[in-house]
């Protein structure tokens, strides 16, 4: 069983299913960069002289027999010494090498210690979209049952978007494979805050799968209603195999959703930077205001003069 919750200030007039904001995203193109060695270019000599040079070494080197008639000019000698080196490999970038996933990866020892205990339903749980300044917050909680193997399965900030599409069709084709996502929209952030809704829509999201007997909870807070069934992993998108699902969950889900939100409003670039406050982004808030996906409680747009822009929010 799996189930979407969503959670505003105000219902849109038609609100969308999932299939509406799980269209597929925009594919990272692959930037390497090319290392090559630079080499000095020695002094520039005129011919004259690099004539005589190249004669004397010439003398020096071939025995009297061998040396050329007095009569016949000299062979003249190449202006430059410039080499080049080709290298063996091309090396990726930092910031493709950034997204690689990093060390030995999730594993399931926390929830194998669950399972020794006779909890055998355990869930993870995780959310995206804290940060931004437009645009929902998302939690997902995940189910993985345990003779059940994702391959390249991570925490979603060390894959790249592609890897990230690939491993959420994967978990969205499984059949065993149960989750619950909450999206918390902006009018509800603004209204009691951006922790207590992360906290919200994750107890939605857990709930939303039947008969948990744990929950394993990315950061270093248990939200109330789940306290003493639940625990907090610090970074356990990157440790526990059932967040890190949640966590693809989660993103890919925001991430699809903010691309829906670009072709209302274009001109924001939502579907590059998915409502983070990168410079584009906010030059375009400077331009033309902030629109009704903008967090209004959020710095810069709570200290903005908004009489420019009259109807920004509507």
């Amino acid at each position: 069983m799996s189930k979407i919750t969503v959670t505003g200030g105000v219902a849109p007039k038609k609100q969308p299913g999932l299939g509406a904001w799980l269209q597929k995203g925009v594919n990272m193109s692959d930037n390497k960069t090319l290392a090559t060695a630079a080499v000095a270019k020695p002094p520039q000599r005129d011919d004259a002289d690099a004539a005589a040079t190249k004669s004397m070494k010439s003398n020096k080197s071939k025995p009297a027999s061998d040396k050329k008639p007095a009569d016949e000019a000299p062979t003249p000698a190449r202006k430059t010494a410039r080499k080049s080196t080709k290298p063996e490999v091309f090396e990726a970038s930092p910031a493709k090498r950034a997204k690689k996933a990093l060390g030995p990866g999730p594993d399931r020892s926390h929830e194998q210690k669950h399972w020794a205990a006779g909890r055998l339903r355990v869930v993870g749980v995780d959310e995206a979209g804290r940060g931004p300044l437009a645009g929902p917050v998302v939690a997902a909680a995940c189910f993985v049952p345990q003779d059940c193997v994702i391959e390249c399965v991570n925490d979603s900030k060390q894959l790249t978007e592609e890897g990230r599409e690939e491993i959420f069709r994967e978990l969205m084709a499984n059949k065993n494979i149960e989750y619950g996502v909450c999206v918390i929209d902006q009018d509800r952030i603004d209204e009691i805050n951006i922790l207590e809704c992360t906290l919200e829509a994750m107890t939605k999201s857990a709930n939303d799968i039947p008969n948990v007997d744990w929950v394993l909870i990315d950061g270093n807070r248990v939200p109330k209603p789940l306290e003493g069934r639940a625990e907090a992993i610090v970074k356990g998108d990157a440790k526990n195999v059932a967040i890190a699902a949640a966590s693809i969950i989660a993103k890919v889900t925001r991430d699809r959703m903010m691309i829906e939100i670009d072709r209302e409003f274009p001109m924001y670039g939502f579907a590059a930077h998915k409502g983070y406050g990168t410079k584009s982004h906010m030059a375009a808030v400077e331009k033309y205001g902030p629109c009704k996906y903008h967090r209004k409680t959020f710095a810069p747009i709570k200290h903005m003069d908004l009489s420019k822009w009259p109807d920004c929010y509507k």
